[in-house]
């Protein structure tokens, strides 16, 4: 990948990159960090990397500095108590955004993050692999499931779907 490529990878999915990481962190100084490390690593990468691949790449590695982050913060609740405080953009009722968040909090990050992707950032089900790694089969069944378990806890918060 050439600098003005990665430049053009910088406009294209920047904005994008950062909302995603935005609802996974459900913090926009994390989700800042987050994108500003995607970026500096497909820099250092880039020369191994081609431009049609940058994309996915980047979701990966965004996701997978966050699950580092929580790893190293995991013994400290404050990551946790940080995530319940923040409102998630589900939904524009601040109640609405209250049972969501409940219900959020029964998935894994996992499964946050496929529900995140696919209904929230319209990514497909080819693009969910590419990011996730996973098999097409259990991407579908992930999302099958969160969304049932999803659907559950909010039937059961009184959540009107």
């Amino acid at each position: 990948m050439t600098p003005t490529e990665y430049n053009e990878c910088v406009d294209d999915h920047a904005d994008q990159l950062f909302r995603y990481c935005t609802g996974l962190t459900r913090n926009r100084t994390d989700a800042d960090d987050l994108v500003q490390t995607a970026f500096a690593k497909l820099w250092e990468n880039r020369k191994d990397l081609e431009k049609k691949v940058a994309k996915s790449w980047l979701y990966r590695t965004a996701y997978r500095s966050m699950v580092d982050e929580y790893r190293k913060t995991k013994r400290n609740q404050e990551y946790r108590n940080r995530q319940e405080e923040q409102a998630t953009e589900f939904q524009s009722s601040i109640e609405d955004k209250d049972l969501i968040r409940k219900a959020l909090d029964v998935l894994t990050d996992e499964q946050k993050n496929l529900i995140l992707l696919r209904d929230y950032e319209g990514y497909s089900y080819k693009e969910l692999c590419d990011i996730t790694e996973m098999s097409m089969s259990n991407v579908k069944t992930t999302l099958f499931r969160s969304r049932k378990k999803l659907k559950e806890k909010l039937l059961e918060l009184d959540f009107k779907i």
